[in-house]
């Protein structure tokens, strides 16, 4: 299949659905596709590039077209990037964020519709809205109903013959606005180059990794004050490794965890090997990422194909009007008081999902369309 994905951003290492898009896009290139991508309004270029890029030792060619152009330029160049490579799929990577600065792409419809014209569409949704959960500020509720008309008009536009997102709660917000959506699982951006060891009794230290964003409203102080009681208790030592860009959070979680006598190694941002290395050699992952939103986090993902058990230590995110939702098994939510079972109950975590079965996925879904 000749294949064209769109996505917003393409800077590797900068745009976590820009480094998802281009490894999914080497993956399918192995599997025997053709494969090219475009970013519709990449915000870390300045004039247009058409280079190839590497992912996992695969080339794509890609072409990056500047936020700073206007939608007639952008509109141009993507024409005649389509007609040249004739592709039978165009995909679009939505994330409203990634196509305009507020969230709220106006016209990315009806212009694709255009630049699609006579081709099979796919759409993945790896975001829709803001405002979703209970706790969200009016202006966020207000926000995120004009996000919805966005993508119920994009759709509506599109026609997309297959749609796809990363999450179960997504996929029943899809169908609350009347699109049937299947589960395409996420997969990390961190290749595993390393084997886990095989765990050891009586260790003296227990370590946890923080890998990415640190979103704000966790339960630090009383997980903290929790980690504590437990090195106390069995005599060791814990220490917390925070590693990438976890940004303006770290500040706070770690005077929390110097107060509390945690050990904490600030890494910062490192290569994907060696972020490998230190995802297996970790004993636990901790993600701040709410608990029905962690099947969309790459960092989750990534700590999942390194067979860490994840502890979800995150604000409370309840969405209205929603049955309950699967828990991934991956990943053990933290509630006050629980550590000390969770801790001492740790169960080996399931294989995740692998990038040649993802791709593998998506091509059959692709193909099952005459």
């Amino acid at each position: 299949m000749k294949i064209l994905f769109i996505s917003g951003s393409l800077e590797p290492g900068r745009d976590g659905v820009g480094d998802y898009t281009r490894r999914l896009a080497g993956e399918l290139i192995q599997q025997g596709n053709v494969v090219r991508v475009i970013a519709y309004n990449d915000k870390y270029i300045s004039e247009i590039e058409n280079i190839e890029q590497i992912a996992d030792g695969t080339g794509i060619e890609v072409l990056r077209i500047p936020s700073k152009f206007s939608s007639k330029q952008k509109v141009e160049c993507t024409k005649l990037f389509i007609d040249e490579f004739n592709p039978e799929w165009i995909s679009l990577q939505y994330v409203p964020f990634a196509f305009q600065d507020k969230g709220l792409p106006f016209g990315l419809g009806s212009l694709l519709k255009k630049l699609g014209e006579g081709r099979k569409c796919h759409v993945m949704f790896h975001e829709l809205w803001v405002g979703m959960d209970m706790e969200a500020p009016i202006k966020h509720k207000l926000w995120g109903k004009v996000q919805k008309m966005i993508i119920r008009k994009m759709i509506q536009q599109l026609s997309p013959q297959v749609i796809h997102t990363q999450t179960q709660l997504y996929q029943l917000q899809l169908e609350n606005i009347d699109f049937q959506a299947s589960i395409l699982p996420l997969f990390g951006n961190i290749p595993v180059k390393c084997n886990r060891a095989e765990p050891t009794k009586n260790k003296q230290i227990l370590s946890f990794v923080i890998f990415g964003t640190i979103h704000p409203g966790a339960p630090i102080k009383r997980f903290a004050e929790e980690l504590t009681s437990y090195q106390n208790k069995h005599q060791l030592k814990i220490k917390l490794i925070f590693i990438g860009r976890c940004g303006v959070e770290l500040e706070h979680w770690v005077s929390v965890c110097k107060k509390a006598d945690i050990d904490v190694n600030v890494m910062g941002e490192q290569n994907s090997e060696r972020i490998s290395e230190v995802l297996s050699s970790a004993d636990w992952g901790i993600s701040s990422t709410p608990m029905f939103l962690s099947q969309k986090s790459g960092t989750v993902t990534a700590m999942c194909e390194h067979q860490l058990q994840v502890l979800c230590v995150a604000r409370s995110w309840q969405v209205k009007g929603l049955p309950k939702l699967a828990v991934p098994e991956s990943i053990i939510e933290y509630k006050n008081g629980d550590l000390e079972s969770i801790l001492s109950n740790r169960k080996d975590p399931n294989q995740a999902n692998s990038l040649y079965q993802i791709a593998q996925q998506f091509t059959i879904a692709l193909k099952a369309i005459n």
